[in-house]
């Protein structure tokens, strides 16, 4: 592997460091601050409504990469939303967590 290529998750490689950031948006990166969790989004720069499925989307969660089609990446985001309405359907208290977190105000 070149010296300036990495290992994806998904056995590709690819460029990194600033190379990877010249080719990429971020979509999203931030710390909870209650928690510490870093999470970040990262897609390739491409024309609007080019991102085909050949295209890898990063999910950063801590020290974990996720590299994920779109559709995957969708698919992922959709069944994280199932997953926490199911949490709160049993768990009603933790919709606090939910206000908290995006700093609404009741």
């Amino acid at each position: 592997m070149a010296e300036h290529e990495a290992a994806t998750p998904t056995g590709k490689s690819g460029p990194t460091g600033a190379k990877r950031e010249q080719r990429s948006l971020t979509l999203l990166d931030m710390i909870w601050p209650e928690t510490g969790l870093q999470t970040m989004s990262r897609l390739p720069r491409k024309p609007q409504d080019q991102l085909g499925e050949d295209d890898l989307i990063e999910l950063q969660i801590d020290f974990v990469t996720l590299a994920l089609t779109p559709l995957e990446f969708i698919q992922l985001a959709s069944f994280l939303r199932m997953s926490i309405d199911g949490l709160l359907d049993h768990h009603p208290a933790l919709q606090r967590a939910v206000v908290n977190a995006f700093d609404i105000k009741s």
